[in-house]
């Protein structure tokens, strides 16, 4: 990437700045859709998974859910 000595317009940044806010509020949305499918198939799994068994067996405990920080 060339750097350019063009001066840099304050609206065009406070434009380009609101740009990526929007993207990344889009992505955080995206994001949340995607984890609350995928918990709902993992909780269908479970269910599935406890229907199937002998009522002498009891069901497993869920994994733990890891944190990134």
């Amino acid at each position: 990437m060339q750097k350019s000595n063009k001066k840099l317009d304050p609206d065009e940044m406070l434009f380009t700045l609101d740009q990526l806010e929007q993207t990344t509020e889009i992505m955080s949305k995206v994001v949340s859709r995607l984890k609350r499918q995928l918990m709902q198939l993992q909780q269908a799994e479970s269910d599935r998974e406890v229907l199937s068994k002998p009522v002498s067996e009891a069901p497993t405990p869920a994994k733990q859910r890891r944190t990134l920080h």
